[in-house]
């Protein structure tokens, strides 16, 4: 009987010896922006949600988390809610909790050049050195975006980026958690949540991943208030995990196990196109085309945002030319830096993506104002240092050239046709074709709301497509043929080669719209579904016929980095943005 009972001794022994560890990650996004604009709600968030689940925490230090949150909310805290920063620092040096801050608002980052996300990412770090907070080198972004132009745009600031199951699942079969993500001459870490699980020397889990919200509210369907239920089914899922002898690691602890098991190699990922959590819904359309409250105007709302960026690049190139100049510019410098806090909250997610409310369509637009008010300090006080009735300046924003002209000739481009074929889905269109050199026309399309409200503009490909992933604008990569389902790209410089001779640089300052290639239609197609109460849509796009290299460079002077003429009239200050050729 002994004997017995050593053997099943022995057994529990040995099995709880070499059982696998177990390791549990949680991440809770806390999005201060959820209904941008609604101030009452962003204060029901910290109150309803944040702090109970900060307390939850300060009483269970066994369960270790991760907590991101964009840079304006920090500041918020600082600014309203000192207790939550003060509960949130805690348990942050205690270890309990990593910090992933990256954006200063939560911007929907892949529609626009890394400069912007990288200026974002400045603001935050200045906000929590001011408020003695560290944040991790786990990147993270709203809406679980990504895109592998973040190798580019992250470089020396951030060590992993970390998505959900998609956009991989969408687009890909099984993957490794920890791989690779090459982009042009830059790599990066990523850690892929459809990653395999089980792996040969330990298991992970998620024991939290969504909307910190959701957490202990229903979100919308209980107004952001704390529900009893959903709380202690969240708890009871830590619990469990628990049970079963999970350990609660952070996520770069989990990253750092992983680096360290011999039995492990970290793979190159392959290429998969920007996308976003619940690729279903279409991806980077979902944000740029798609029409589903009834009141977005996508197009025009992204565009607002892109022309804005172009107007404070302008004038902090001119701030800095008059500082060459001798002049005292430290108060126009800080006003920039309003003008760019103002932008970045221009390009928040949830003004045109999923179901936006009205006031969150708006919320860009009241930004957009925001910044255009201080800009306008800027340039009056930029008159009187440097503009003259007389004179032209003729900006470049990348290199920060300043050209003062005398007299400026307008360029008068000639009518011509269309070099190539396109098609239009529309009730009724007119296209305008501008002959600007040999190889290279501008080519406006104006198009009406049909019935149904969905316009399209589509561009035949041939079976190879390239273009720049978003926040990767200095690299041209060949989209993947063996995608599972047709990928959506934000073309956030604007370039797309069609695979054959001819490229089409699309004006992110006129419609800023996603592009989806059909493959099997070999078509390349913007889609725009307008609301009735905007019955009308325009885009801009130059047709560069020669090599793609060409057409890449001119795409980022056109968009990225363009050039302005800066003209004194009346002293009111005008722009335009002019055509980069020779430039």
């Amino acid at each position: 009987m002994i004997k017995k009972y050593l053997v099943f001794f022995l057994l529990i022994l040995s099995s709880s010896l070499f059982a696998k560890p177990k390791y549990a990650i949680g991440l809770f996004h806390y999005n201060f922006q959820y209904v941008a604009g609604d101030y009452r709600i962003e204060s029901r968030i910290v109150k309803e949600s944040l702090f109970p689940a900060l307390q939850f925490f300060e009483k269970h230090p066994q369960y270790k988390v991760d907590f991101e949150f964009q840079g304006y909310a920090i500041e918020t805290m600082a600014q309203e809610y000192p207790e939550v920063l003060e509960l949130l620092r805690k348990l942050i040096e205690r270890g309990q909790i990593e910090l992933v801050i990256a954006h200063y608002s939560d911007q929907f980052f892949i529609a626009y050049p890394a400069l912007d996300l990288q200026k974002s990412i400045e603001l935050s770090d200045e906000i929590l050195e001011k408020n003695n907070l560290r944040r991790s080198r786990v990147f993270f972004g709203q809406e679980i975006q990504y895109s592998p132009g973040l190798a580019y745009a992250l470089k020396g600031k951030y060590d992993v980026v970390v998505t959900s199951s998609d956009p991989h699942s969408y687009y890909r079969d099984r993957t490794m958690p920890l791989v690779n993500v090459n982009y042009g001459d830059n790599s990066i870490l990523g850690l892929i949540g459809a990653g395999d699980k089980n792996l040969k020397n330990f298991e992970w889990a998620w024991s939290f991943l969504d909307d910190g919200e959701v957490f202990n509210t229903l979100d919308y369907n209980s107004d952001f208030y704390r529900v009893p239920e959903q709380e202690k089914k969240s708890i009871d899922h830590f619990k469990k995990l628990e049970e079963e002898g999970f350990e609660f690691v952070t996520m770069s602890e989990l990253v750092e196990i992983i680096k360290n098991d011999s039995d492990y190699e970290i793979i190159d990922y392959p290429f998969i196109p920007e996308g976003t959590w619940n690729m279903n819904v279409c991806g980077p359309f979902m944000w740029m085309g798609r029409q589903r409250s009834g009141v977005e105007t996508d197009g025009i709302t992204r565009a607002l945002s892109y022309e804005l960026r172009g107007e404070i690049l302008v004038a902090e190139k001119l701030i800095e030319y008059a500082k060459s100049l001798g002049n005292e510019v430290i108060k126009l410098f800080e006003l920039l830096k309003e003008a760019w806090e103002h932008l970045l909250l221009s390009e928040v997610s949830d003004s045109s993506g999923w179901t936006p409310w009205l006031v969150e369509v708006q919320y860009t637009e009241n930004e957009v104002a925001n910044a255009r008010m201080i800009l306008d300090k800027i340039f009056k006080e930029l008159n009187k240092i440097l503009l003259s009735n007389d004179k032209y300046f003729e900006v470049n924003t990348k290199t920060g050239k300043v050209n003062i002209i005398d007299e400026y000739e307008k360029n008068n481009y000639s009518d011509d046709y269309l070099p190539i074929p396109i098609f239009i889905r529309a009730k009724d269109f007119n296209v305008e074709v501008k002959k600007i050199s040999e190889n290279t026309h501008k080519v406006n399309i104006f198009c009406t709301r049909p019935d149904d409200g969905a316009v399209e503009i589509a561009f035949e490909t041939s079976d190879k497509i390239y273009y720049s992933a978003g926040t990767g604008e200095e690299t041209i990569a060949e989209v993947p043929t063996d995608l599972k389902h047709d990928p959506a790209m934000t073309l956030s410089n604007g370039f797309l080669n069609l695979g054959n001779e001819y490229s089409i640089i699309k004006d992110c300052s006129v419609e800023h719209l996603a592009v989806t290639w059909r493959q099997n239609e070999k078509r390349a197609v913007f889609r725009e579904e307008l609301n009735k109460n905007n019955p009308s849509m325009k885009m801009t796009f130059y047709v560069v016929k020669g090599d793609k290299e060409y057409a890449h460079k001119l795409a980022n002077k056109i968009n990225t980095w363009p050039v302005f003429k800066i003209a004194n009239v009346n002293n009111q200050i005008t722009f335009e943005k002019i055509f980069p050729l020779n430039k």
